[in-house]
C-alpha cells in the first residue's frame, strides 16, 4: 500500500500523541493536536498565518506528522514539528512529509523555510541536509539544556 499524505483528523490524535511522546524528551500538549484536528488540519491566525498539519499513512496507519506555519505577509514558513513513529524512521516517510510542505508552501509563494532541531538530533541533521537545508544559524539552550541548530532552505 502507498503512504497517503493528508490533513490531520480528531481520529489520529492519539496516534500521533503515542508517536510526538516516543520521539521527544519535552513532548507537546494533547490539546495542540486536538485544535489541529478539531479544525481539519488548519488554523488561521492574524494576518492570514496559518498553522497545518498533516499526517502520513503507511500501510492504513498513521506513521508520522508535520505541523508548519504559513506566513503569507513574509513570504517565510516555519516547520515547528516533524515526527515518524520509531520503528518505520530511515524509511523516508519524513523526506516525503517535508517535500509535501515544501511543494504546499511554494503554491502558496512562499519562498523561504526555516526550522529548529536539537543539536544531538544528528539523524534529522542528515535529512534536513539531504533535502537541501543548510545550518543558517543557532539558539543557545532553545531545548532547556540543549542549542538548536537553525536549518533554512530558498524554495
Amino acid at each position: 500500500m502507498q503512504d497517503r499524505i493528508r490533513p490531520v483528523g480528531i481520529d489520529d490524535v492519539t496516534a500521533v500523541k503515542t508517536i510526538e511522546d516516543s520521539c521527544f524528551p519535552n513532548p507537546w500538549d494533547i490539546d495542540v493536536f486536538i485544535a489541529l484536528a478539531e479544525s481539519d488540519g488548519c488554523i488561521t491566525l492574524r494576518r492570514g498565518k496559518q498553522v497545518l498539519m498533516h499526517v502520513i499513512e503507511n500501510n492504513g496507519s498513521v506513521a508520522g506528522y508535520i505541523v508548519w506555519e504559513n506566513c503569507p505577509d513574509t513570504h517565510k514558513g516555519r516547520v515547528l514539528n516533524i515526527a515518524v513513529r520509531k520503528n518505520l524512521q530511515r524509511m523516508d516517510l519524513g523526506r516525503s512529509l517535508l517535500q509535501h510542505v515544501f511543494d504546499s508552501l511554494t503554491e502558496r509563494g512562499i519562498k523561504t523555510v526555516a526550522l529548529e532541531v536539537r543539536e544531538g538530533n544528528l539523524a534529522a541533521h542528515r535529512l534536513y541536509e539531504r533535502m537541501g537545508m543548510e545550518e543558517s544559524g543557532r539558539v543557545p539552550n532553545y531545548y532547556d539544556n540543549e542549542d538548536a541548530i537553525i536549518y533554512s532552505i530558498t524554495l
